[in-house]
């Protein structure tokens, strides 16, 4: 164990080896563990406006919650944005101390560590500061998004598959990410390795991956959103790839990603197809939670439904299969088998979204993927971004 900054901080110079990993993890589940869901029962603040602070004021509407305040350094540029018009959006430096010690603040930011945010605001008076997922737990049984998930208690035989997906990583980083990303959800506890910094920049495609893309690549972009992902596919390859196949069950994402694709030059255009199905184990149809941007999910609770299916019963042929599916990606990678046998595709595959990701997930991939590297890497934090990459072996190591 490292040095402990704080009572919610751990940080050591160095990445783990495979004993030092699986020490490390005896300790995260010997610990207490951390605080549980927080609902909220009275007025509260929001800090930050960016992307997740707008995800979370779409939470609060579902959850009939309203900020009293939105707090963002930003505040004069947020201010004109028509999306905050209505809000009573302040500089940290204008909230009033009496706020500061009366309302719960509510941070809608995973760009930066937790625990340092919260200390740097405890400072400036606030009494009382809580992750907005944390919060978004609370109200899971009416707004689906799942990134505030805790650990329970682990017995023998699951601590002991954590210790074989710890030893099959395929480097030192993705050991100490995995344990950094598990003390989060166990302990609420930011576990920083200074040898292992969190990517903020290079969600699906690392520099591991990059530097194995030629330019007949077929794209798999599985949990599309708006063409986010795709934009930076297209990018990393200068255009130079065979075809995108997007797949984006929710109907306004659908719709954004037309727009998007019509502005393309046709020679780019003309190589993508766009297909509304979601991906599951089994074809069919299920209950699907819409207009939640790229949150939007199956869901049991789910007010439309949408048709199913499996990768295996398409034509869909990839080289690289990019999977982020709120929860479901092992559901879906169970239909993907085959064709993940068939054609070895690199796979990057979120893992973050619920308890699968600790081992389930990874232990699946590393069962049946034979002579494949393994990685994992954390790409935002508070227990979130969390990717798994699988690279065939056939496919090289351009890094090495």
């Amino acid at each position: 164990m490292g040095e402990q900054v704080s009572s919610g901080s751990i940080r050591t110079a160095h990445v783990p080896g495979t004993q030092a990993a699986i020490a490390q993890l005896a300790d995260i589940l010997s610990a207490p563990p951390g605080s549980g869901p927080r609902a909220i029962d009275g007025p509260f603040a929001l800090y930050g406006a960016g992307k997740l602070g707008r995800m979370a004021m779409d939470f609060f509407q579902h959850a009939r919650l309203a900020p009293t305040i939105v707090v963002d350094v930003n505040a004069d540029q947020v201010r004109d944005v028509p999306s905050w018009q209505s809000c009573n959006v302040l500089l940290p430096s204008e909230v009033p101390a009496h706020m500061k010690r009366a309302l719960p603040l509510v941070v809608s930011v995973a760009t930066v560590c937790f625990t340092e945010l919260a200390e740097s605001l405890l400072s400036q008076g606030w009494r009382d500061v809580v992750p907005l997922y944390d919060v978004m737990e609370a109200y899971r049984c009416c707004y689906p998004i799942g990134n505030g998930w805790f650990m329970g208690d682990m017995d023998g035989a699951e601590q002991q598959m954590v210790e074989q997906v710890l030893a099959g990583w395929s480097d030192d980083i993705s050991r100490a990410h995995h344990l950094q990303f598990i003390a989060w959800h166990r302990l609420r506890q930011d576990w920083v390795c200074d040898g292992a910094p969190v990517d903020l920049d290079h969600r699906y495609v690392i520099p591991e991956v990059a530097s194995l893309l030629g330019d007949r690549e077929v794209f798999v972009d599985v949990g599309a959103h708006r063409g986010e992902t795709a934009k930076v596919f297209r990018e990393t390859v200068k255009n130079r790839f065979r075809e995108i196949v997007m797949f984006e069950p929710d109907a306004r994402n659908a719709d954004v990603l037309k727009a998007g694709l019509a502005s393309l030059p046709e020679s780019v255009r003309r190589r993508h197809r766009l297909l509304t199905q979601a991906l599951c184990r089994r074809a069919g149809k299920r209950p699907f939670f819409s207009q939640l941007g790229y949150g939007s999910q199956l869901c049991e609770f789910g007010r439309d439904m949408v048709e199913v299916t499996t990768l295996d019963d398409t034509d869909v042929a990839p080289s690289y299969l990019k999977l982020h599916l709120e929860g479901h990606e092992l559901d879906a990678l169970q239909g993907a088998e085959k064709t993940i046998r068939r054609h070895r595709p690199i796979i990057a595959v979120t893992t973050y979204h619920s308890e699968a990701g600790l081992w389930k997930l990874p232990s699946w991939l590393m069962e049946r993927l034979t002579d494949y590297r393994f990685y994992l890497r954390l790409h935002s934090w508070c227990g979130t971004g969390a990717v798994m990459y699988c690279l065939p072996n056939e496919r090289g190591d351009a890094l090495a």
